[in-house]
């Protein structure tokens, strides 16, 4: 049966908005191996994560040396290598160890071999930002949000000098008709000092190309309640600096190995309510959880206490939404654990009704991540293949239709998954049986939810 449209769509315009692009994720696996076919690389780094999330080393050694000597089928052989499909679908790790191969191989990886490692790191982003935003051109994308990730390794100076000729590219390409932006990725560990240089060019001559922040990579051992300073701090740069605000994308409930389903929905509920414009993937929030089956899971006892306070905070809203809570009961668990060791782990069996019991939870999650505004990004093909979802109904973005959650559809990484933004958009038309005019709704989304929007800088 087709499903009514999503409430609030909007008609299209001529062009798609691609608002979850991860920069390195768009580099396709043929402009890859181009790159790193003629240069000596050391693949340990990548063969030993890759051996240690699928038990075995890559072939990837055997099959440059392949393509160096012409052999046609290396071509193939190294796009099923570099992309992470349907069969390696199962959790992060696996997806971290693909995507070690296009690390690996980069200027990222061999920055402490030079005294400056700027020069070639510019140079390698030049060389994949030229095909990219013509691979972007063809898919008919005339908007792209672009997320960096600069790490621990990266001085404040380095990262400006890095940042900066990619806010020129992305001027360039503004003016020849594909608006690209970029939304720095901030560490997890210590989010401040990216923090202040994004400041400082978000004010500078080319902040406009700086539309937002983000978090991601690793979300596990980094809950939201610990970015609550950081994200006032942005809402409080953008009351000042309305003209230069700036969003806030936030990557949760996209791989949750390290709690419970009830605190994985948690999670993304609280993202929502500390200000967080758009959540990346968000699958907690809304995946089936009949697609895990009787199984079990463990946390750590704060993570426990975390989740017994929630459930008294919000005792009398989770009841309505057909929760089982009583509160006396976990008054007395939560003055239990008050006396054992916060990293200590506790498992919990997931049978029918405690599955039914998440569902609830999520039903009520999802009504207070609406209540914010906040938008989710679906990204289908990461969603399915990250978070090891074997059924396509089980997929949360049919719970975030029937929920009236608002969401876009994004790409995620296409080289890495080797899609498109279009992909994308036809698989959540059909899977989730919508009109035929939803397509055209959909791309629509994209635009009235891009980052300057949702921060106010500019109407939809």
């Amino acid at each position: 049966m087709a499903r009514a449209m999503i409430p609030g769509m909007t008609l299209a315009r001529g062009t798609t908005a691609e608002l979850h692009l991860h920069l390195y994720g768009t580099i396709r696996a043929a402009d890859y191996l181009e790159h790193v076919a003629p240069r000596p690389v050391d693949w340990s780094f990548y063969e030993e994560t890759y051996e240690e999330a699928y038990g075995k080393r890559p072939p990837v050694r055997e099959i440059l040396d392949r393509y160096r000597r012409g052999d046609p089928a290396a071509t193939d052989d190294f796009k099923r290598l570099f992309v992470f499909g349907d069969e390696d679908g199962g959790n992060f790790s696996r997806f971290q160890a693909k995507f070690n191969l296009l690390i690996t191989g980069s200027a990222f990886l061999e920055m402490q071999r030079h005294a400056d490692p700027i020069p070639p790191l510019l140079r390698e982003v030049e060389f994949f930002l030229d095909r990219m935003l013509a691979d972007q051109r063809r898919q008919g994308i005339g908007y792209a949000e672009q997320r960096l990730l600069l790490g621990r390794r990266f001085s404040t100076d380095w990262s400006r000098r890095l940042i900066v000729p990619l806010l020129e590219a992305y001027d360039r390409s503004t003016r020849a008709g594909l608006t690209a932006r970029l939304a720095p990725s901030l560490p997890r560990e210590d989010p401040w000092p990216m923090w202040e240089l994004v400041q400082e060019l978000a004010l500078g001559p080319l902040g406009e190309g700086i539309t937002g922040i983000d978090f991601c990579n690793v979300e596990e051992g980094f809950p939201p309640k610990d970015k609550a300073e950081l994200l006032a701090e942005v809402a409080g740069f953008n009351d000042r600096h309305p003209e230069r605000a700036l969003a806030i994308l936030y990557h949760v409930g996209e791989s949750f190995t390290d709690k419970t389903l009830e605190s994985s929905v948690r999670w993304v509920q609280e993202a929502a309510e500390l200000g967080a414009d758009r959540l990346g993937h968000a699958i907690a929030l809304g995946v089936d959880p009949e697609c895990y089956g009787d199984h079990e899971r463990s946390e750590s006892v704060a993570e426990r206490r975390d989740q017994l306070r929630y459930d008294l905070a919000h005792a009398e809203g989770l009841r309505a939404a057909g929760v089982r809570i009583d509160e006396a009961e976990a008054r007395v668990e939560l003055e239990r654990l008050g006396t054992q060791g916060d990293e200590e782990r506790l498992r919990f069996h997931y049978d029918a009704a405690r599955r039914a019991d998440v569902r609830a939870r999520q039903d009520y999650a999802m009504r207070r991540v609406r209540e914010t505004g906040a938008v989710v990004e679906v990204c289908p093909t990461s969603n399915l293949r990250i978070g090891a979802i074997d059924d396509p109904s089980h997929h949360p973005v049919h719970r975030f239709i029937e929920n009236g959650v608002r969401f876009v559809v994004g790409s995620d990484d296409p080289g890495i998954f080797d899609t498109t933004v279009g992909d994308e958009i036809d698989w959540v038309v059909r899977e989730a049986r919508l009109p035929r005019d939803a397509r055209e709704a959909l791309v629509a989304e994209g635009w009235r939810f891009r980052s300057e929007v949702m921060s106010g800088r500019e109407r939809a």
